[in-house]
């Protein structure tokens, strides 16, 4: 897979994956969408951005029944950045979609012609910014709240999403919609975490969250039909915010950033349950993210200081060894 970037420099890179999609094409046009709650008065500006765009802090989401990624980052000035790669163009150069953002970026896709982006405002809020195919990008959104990370979120149907973040007591707190109620209001679910969580949905009845505890170990939480299990701990050693992905109803793969600044992951199969923990190498300083295309391909990304760092895995060939993408 070809890819480029732009000085990405401090990132914390979050992937989310829902899903697979075709690309999309960008507009300017202003939209009002039933995910929304409260729009902020400053609009987004759009602006293509050469080769002075930098992105300190990134995550990505696959649309739905496609192949593309699109890719969002946190700029220096605190604004959000896209771009989009394509198998048959790569990646695009930054467009600056505006706004006020403090965090990583988190997106996830309900449905193969949208994209919702969110992230953490300067006073704790959540903040949304989404996309619908032909009709472009929304303006900033304020969905209020008092979040103290970078948010994860995820859609287990067309019809919801769920926003999860570290909360002000260090608990998991989740914010959800639905079509036709609309938003909801927070509410935690307790546990003790010291990260920003992640959050991946493998069917229509199940969402799955995960975080660093205070002995950096992996924790997680997950939801069968709305009911929320007890916490569990799943040990490692880890040193940074987690990322989850998915490929099929049948696994889950978790990785983050070890104590030697490794690569850790642990995965999950229906038919034998958890793996032991996995070292996959390579020498990175962020939170690593992770994002499957297909059932086929999973795509890892972390940062060596300023050198966006891609690692990935093909059901054919299992895994290629660490490499720079292009600055």
């Amino acid at each position: 897979m070809t890819t480029f970037t732009k000085n990405l420099t401090h990132a914390v890179i979050g992937v989310l994956l829902t899903g697979a999609l075709a690309s999309c094409q960008k507009g300017n046009d202003k939209i009002v969408d039933p995910a929304s709650k409260k729009v902020s008065a400053s609009n987004k500006s759009v602006n293509g951005i050469t080769g002075t765009s930098i992105a300190v802090e990134v995550g990505a989401v696959t649309k739905k029944g496609s192949g593309t990624i699109d890719l969002f980052g946190r700029s220096t000035t605190n604004t959000l950045l896209h771009k989009t790669w394509t198998s048959a163009g790569g990646w695009t150069a930054w467009e600056d979609l505006g706004g006020n953002i403090v965090s990583a970026p988190t997106a996830s896709s309900r449905q193969s012609n949208a994209i919702n982006v969110f992230a953490q405002g300067p006073t704790g809020h959540l903040m949304q910014i989404y996309y619908v195919d032909g009709q472009g990008w929304s303006p900033w959104i304020d969905l209020g709240g008092n979040i103290t990370s970078a948010p994860s979120s995820t859609s287990q149907t067309a019809n919801d999403l769920s926003v999860f973040a570290k909360g002000a007591n260090n608990d998991l707190v989740v914010l959800t919609w639905n079509a036709g109620p609309g938003w909801g209001s927070w509410v935690s679910l307790g546990g003790t975490i010291t990260s920003a969580p992640a959050a991946v949905s493998r069917s229509s009845s199940t969402i799955n969250v995960y975080a660093k505890g205070s002995n950096n170990n992996l924790l997680q939480i997950y939801s069968v039909s709305g009911s929320w299990s007890s916490w569990v701990d799943l040990g490692g050693t880890i040193s940074s915010a987690p990322t989850a992905i998915t490929r099929s109803v049948n696994d889950l793969n978790v990785y983050a950033k070890g104590t030697s600044n490794t690569l850790k992951q642990i995965y999950w199969t229906a038919s034998a349950g958890w793996s032991s923990w996995i070292d996959l190498g390579g020498s990175i300083t962020s939170a690593p993210a992770a994002n499957a295309r297909d059932a086929n391909d999973i795509n890892v990304f972390a940062l060596n200081n300023t050198s966006l760092m891609q690692i990935y895995w093909t059901s054919a060939g299992g895994w290629v060894n660490w490499f720079n993408m292009p600055q």
